[in-house]
């Protein structure tokens, strides 16, 4: 008799794995299919000179306040507005490679949207409802994860909102929260400001709700963060300054918004903007306000809608607000995205699905380490994406042009930091340090637009290094008695001014 007691005491202690549904087994599918896509995408060209700007902080104990990296910009006042994202790169690069930096920042955008979609349930969303919109919202931004500091900025502003949503609801009062949180995001990236705006638009949703409707709302704890998140963002090296540098972002003739990329308005002709269009569109069908009394969360829709027209580099923002809104307004208009209908429930064919899971994950996990893009090693890969790596040539000019002043591509700018530190670039991916003068001369160059020579000459360029095929690499082909091609790599040209060449 004590014989079967023991037995029955071991098989209740046995390990077993927990009872999972369709609905939680799709959301981990859906989460193992972002970070596999996380996993092969490309290497952004700011995380080099990031990497390099941890290296520094590191080993002398302090932020730098004056240009390291720059010839053309030498002593200059640089604010390293994100140095605390740059040693936790830093960190995790010396404990286990690129890789290891790529997995935890895959797994902070994805824990921006896993917070968010726990969010969308306390909206009365159904599971269902909100994992569909979770995944729309990962297809909207995963080409985004990767080893940059504005990945944090997403997990920061989903809380944000999270907290702003229980007040609202009087589930919870944590408010005071925010002003703490804002103290670390002032020292991650400059897109605290983000959740500076949160908060405005939180007290100004309840200020209209309160004088619009009558309610009877207690404004002034609002306020009061709002003051309380202004002054923590002074907790920072640069206080008054990282205050004023988003004033850089709105000037008339700004460089970042007329050259660069990611800070223009998205182009619904790429397809890669197609579910971006589709969740502008669907919000507009389902309608933003809905039938509540409550404009937090459409005024959010407005803001950052307004803004990732603006840039695309903010669609990942919206990705967080419209899996809330979207999910909340499904809610309200069908039963089966709503939490509150009474539905009946299938078996959960536990086994099944965790079957299901433990496959996918298999065959994303074969994707991953098959793929010849894969990015879970020691170094980026500097041969995949939009833009691709001059190694040979920065081997090339390290060896034989130690010393030579050089012209480098802008999209190079931060990998040549890392690669060639000490040694001074003569522009990089920091547009907003550089500003507009030089950016408009390095695009006088790169197009080769009158007045070229003439700025070469005013830096007293020694070597260039340019991409195979630009127009700068077939003008200085053609000017021989001026200027050697010196090397040819699969991707870059490098050309030394006659009087140095060897």
């Amino acid at each position: 008799m004590a014989e079967a007691s023991l037995n029955t005491k071991r098989t209740s202690s046995a390990l077993t794995l927990p009872s999972i549904d369709v609905t939680r087994a799709g959301l981990i599918i859906a989460c193992v299919f972002l970070l596999g896509a996380a996993f092969v995408g490309t290497t952004d060209p700011d995380y080099f000179w990031h990497l390099r700007t941890g290296e520094i902080i590191v080993e002398n104990l302090s932020v730098p306040t004056a240009d390291p990296f720059s010839f053309t910009k030498e002593g200059a006042h640089w604010v390293a507005h994100e140095w605390l994202s740059e040693v936790v790169i830093y960190g995790a690069v010396s404990a286990g490679g690129y890789g290891l930096a790529l997995v935890l920042f895959a797994s902070v955008a994805l824990g921006a949207l896993l917070l968010t979609y726990r969010t969308s349930l306390t909206l009365g969303a159904s599971r269902n409802a909100a994992m569909l919109f979770f995944l729309w919202a990962g297809v909207m931004t995963f080409r985004y994860w990767t080893v940059r500091p504005q990945v944090f900025t997403w997990l920061l502003f989903a809380a944000f909102i999270a907290i702003c949503l229980e007040h609202k609801s009087g589930r919870a009062n944590r408010l005071w929260l925010l002003p703490v949180i804002t103290v670390v995001w002032a020292n991650l990236h400059l897109g605290v400001m983000f959740g500076l705006a949160v908060v405005g638009v939180y007290a100004l949703s309840q200020t209209l709700e309160r004088y619009i409707w009558k309610q009877q709302l207690d404004l002034k704890p609002i306020y009061l963060t709002l003051v309380a998140c202004v002054v923590a963002m002074l907790f920072n090296p640069n206080p008054l300054e990282l205050l004023l540098y988003p004033l850089q972002y709105i000037e008339p003739g700004n460089t970042n918004v007329e050259l660069i990329a990611e800070w223009q308005s998205p182009d619904f002709h790429d397809v890669a903007f197609l579910p971006f269009a589709l969740a502008l569109l669907s919000l507009v069908a389902m309608g933003v306000f809905g039938r509540r009394r409550d404009l937090f969360l459409p005024l959010l829709v407005l803001v950052f809608g307004f803004l990732t027209l603006q840039s695309v580099r903010n669609q990942p923002l919206f990705a967080i607000v419209f899996l809330l809104v979207a999910s909340q307004r499904a809610s309200e208009l069908w039963g089966w995205a709503s939490a509150t209908v009474q539905q009946a429930k299938p078996r959960p064919h536990s086994a099944i699905n965790w079957v299901l899971v433990g496959v996918f994950t298999l065959l994303i996990a074969a994707f991953v380490a098959g793929s010849p893009t894969q990015q879970l090693r020691a170094e980026p890969r500097l041969d995949h994406g939009s833009v691709k790596y001059p190694e040979a040539g920065a081997h090339f000019l390290r060896d034989n042009y130690p010393g030579a002043r050089m012209l480098n591509d802008y999209d190079w700018g931060g990998y040549l930091i890392n690669e060639l530190y000490p040694r001074k670039v003569f522009i990089d991916g920091r547009s907003d340090f550089y500003g507009a003068k030089l950016m408009n001369e390095f695009l006088t160059l790169s197009t080769v637009a009158p007045g070229w020579e003439e700025i070469l000459e005013e830096h007293d360029i020694e070597v260039v290094l340019i991409k195979q095929g630009s127009p700068l690499s077939h003008r200085l082909d053609a000017e021989p008695e001026s200027w050697v091609r010196v090397f040819t790599g699969e991707y870059e040209a490098v050309f030394a001014r006659t009087d140095i060449a060897h």
